[in-house]
């Protein structure tokens, strides 16, 4: 009995951490802590709040949360950014002869 408890237990465990085990291993680098710290500030940025114990609806709330950043991520993107295509403005035009 004690096994299935443990056994239990240990896929539990391993279920929690795999989302963060597959994050780093699609990046290929290992993350630090200061980055950590970082992405849960920009989590916070758009309203997550972290620690708040046994919640059920942790899963759903972090990845709202993950949803949100990465609109916002992409809308500060979408502005200024380098253009691929170039621009002749003003230039005199070569007339056909």
């Amino acid at each position: 009995m004690k096994s299935i408890v443990v056994a239990a237990m240990l896929s539990a465990a391993m279920l929690t951490a795999a989302p963060a085990i597959t994050h780093a291993q699609e990046s290929g680098t290992r993350v630090t802590r200061a980055q950590v710290r970082q992405e849960l500030v920009d989590l916070a940025s758009v309203g997550y709040r972290a620690g708040g114990g046994e919640d059920p609806t942790y899963p759903a709330k972090v990845q709202d949360a993950m949803q949100k950043l990465a609109e916002k991520r992409a809308a500060q993107s979408a502005y200024g950014a380098g253009a691929a295509g170039s621009s002749q403005s003003g230039a005199p035009g070569i007339a056909a002869q």
